[in-house]
């Protein structure tokens, strides 16, 4: 356990912790800001929480960084170690001196924990244990109307909590591993049923026989590729389709190409020219005529029927191999029809025909090849579903159980507190793991922080929580008849080596017995002028003793004076 906690900054040092009650007492007034709180969330601190350095920036602001050095007592040895704000990822394990001798992360340092309180559960780390109980204002969780869930936690995160605390985790976590593992969703194919499955399989086959036919018609419509055209696949009649219809474009594009090239050939000009001694006969007949002029002319047609002759040149040129590529196309389809088994003969049509047939018989094969599946998974559906339902039944077992044992526990001690009058809270742990925590016909304040502290004791008692902090908004306001018996509790706590750690004020204020059982139980006092770090920034001004003095004898003599003329 927690035995003693010390800081160079405090104005204080608390006592020595003991098993049982350790009260952070504050003064008679009710005085707030001189560091009740903070020091429980140093507490928090010291259990490996990470809260305080992050809520103590006005702290740090004030007194600078600090360092915490504490001490645990287990199974009679002693260990020393110290924490500081400035490096709050790292715990010192110490020598009695507060000398390093070794730093650890905070994370190894909570599995030290874990293991010196002997805590055998599993699934669950020692921070989770103990700080959703570590109830302090502004931290953790501070709702008295639901005690089980954290800050920012769902209902089934708690209500998991609570089930690995009390050790009955085992029925919820197989169902989950199991909802996990299996991942049955609801989906349309879950909701048709075997009939509809097995009809549709029955009609499929009925198309298969029908298309079977066709396709053996299809065979038959050409005796000659009849025997060759049975053994090809669907795929094998789609390429020799295929091929078929590419050696029609390949020869009709042939075609056109030596239409093109003949025509081409056919405008090829002549070499046939009007000579000049040609034009000399003319001149008989018409001496006046200019020869020259008729020259010329001649001159330019040739000039045209060389260019032209070199554009239809080109253009042969050109042609030409365009269609010896095609021949070569054409001869390379024909080799694979050849290759292939089938006649030349065998239509494309037939071909397509054949394929399309084929193909739908394939298609219906690997409809069925699915359904069959579905048929199988419905039945594998069936016994995860049957086995998923015997889990749910377990973990609502196991919430009924829990629920039971923690309702049963909680009766006992509320009935120890009010003297078994007035109701005990109820908790209902609900199968889809909500819960509702209520005391019945009683929705007071006072009550539902009474019973907080109920459900708190009674987690102390059935589970390895070893720690409870309890801040003064909590238990101040609880009934003072209702306290007194709760501060019983408190120190009986002593007696399973458990420790509790609360702070309160306004002790004076309450029974004579409520005030003596927290002033034996006091392990550090606050008060104005003798606050944790021996100051309240909060405030802006300070009242001087000596004029406080001076101040209460003033009051002192004129009380006197008046009580003279009385």
């Amino acid at each position: 356990m927690l035995k003693r906690i010390i800081c160079d900054k405090f104005k204080t040092q608390p006592e020595d912790f003991r098993a049982g009650l350790n009260v952070v007492l504050g003064s008679s007034d009710g005085s707030n800001a001189i560091g009740k709180s903070t020091f429980l969330l140093i507490l928090d601190f010291v259990f490996g929480g990470d809260d305080y350095p992050k809520s103590a920036k006005d702290v740090i602001a004030h007194v600078d960084h600090h360092t915490i050095n504490f001490v645990f007592e287990f199974d009679g040895s002693t260990y020393f170690f110290s924490r500081s704000t400035n490096r709050p990822s790292i715990v010192n394990r110490c020598d009695s001196k507060f000398h390093v001798i070794e730093e650890m992360p905070v994370s190894r340092y909570r599995e030290w924990l874990f293991h010196e309180y002997k805590i055998l559960l599993k699934g669950i780390s020692f921070r989770e244990i103990v700080e959703r109980f570590f109830r302090i204002y502004g931290h953790g969780s501070h709702n008295e109307r639901r005690p089980l869930q954290g800050e920012r936690e769902s209902m089934a995160t708690a209500v998991e909590y609570l089930m690995k605390l009390l050790d009955r985790y085992e029925g919820i976590q197989n169902l989950k591993t199991a909802e996990d593992s299996y991942g049955i969703k609801p989906s349309k194919q879950a909701e048709r049923s075997v009939s509809d499955i097995t009809s549709a399989i029955s009609e499929n086959n009925e198309k298969i026989a029908g298309l079977e036919k066709r396709k053996e018609k299809l065979c038959k419509q050409n005796e000659e590729a009849n025997l060759r055209a049975l053994g090809i696949d669907p795929q094998q009649a789609e390429r020799l389709a295929e091929i078929k219809g590419e050696l029609g474009k390949l020869n009709r594009r042939k075609s056109r190409l030596i239409s093109q090239l003949n025509a081409v050939r056919n405008n090829m000009p002549g070499n046939d020219g009007v000579l000049e001694k040609d034009f000399s006969a003319l001149l008989r007949f018409f001496p006046d005529a200019k020869i020259d002029a008729f020259t010329d002319v001649e001159a330019f047609h040739a000039k045209i029927n060389r260019f032209l002759r070199a554009d239809i040149e080109a253009e042969i040129a050109r042609l030409t191999p365009q269609i010896e590529y095609i021949d070569a196309d054409i001869a390379a389809y024909e080799k694979q029809i050849e290759e292939s088994g089938i006649a030349k003969s065998l239509s494309q049509s037939i071909l397509t025909q054949y394929a399309r047939v084929s193909r739908e018989i394939e298609k219906l094969h690997e409809e069925n090849e699915t359904l069959k599946s579905e048929l199988e998974q419905m039945e594998k559906r069936k016994e995860i579903e049957h086995l998923l339902a015997n889990l749910r039944k377990r973990q609502e077992e196991a919430l009924a159980a829990a629920q039971a044992e923690v309702n049963a526990e909680m009766k006992r001690i509320n009935d120890i507190i009010t003297g078994g009058d007035r109701t005990s809270p109820e908790l209902t742990l609900n199968p889809d793991k909500t819960f509702e925590f209520e005391t019945p016909d009683d929705k007071s304040e006072g009550t539902a922080f009474k019973s907080l502290v109920v459900y708190d004791l009674s987690m102390l008692t059935l589970t390895p929580v070893p720690v409870l902090i309890h801040d003064s908004s909590i238990v101040k306001r609880i009934e003072d008849a209702d306290f007194e018996q709760i501060l019983r509790l408190y120190r009986e706590s002593a007696k399973s080596g458990k420790q509790i750690f609360i702070a309160f004020d306004k002790a004076d204020t309450y029974t004579p017995n409520t005030y003596k059982m927290l002033d034996e139980a006091a392990v550090l006092r606050l008060s104005v002028g003798n606050e944790l770090f021996g100051k309240s920034w909060s405030r802006q001004t300070a009242p001087n003793s000596k004029d406080e003095a001076k101040s209460e004898s003033e009051n002192s003599a004129k009380t006197e004076q008046e009580k003279g003329k009385e």
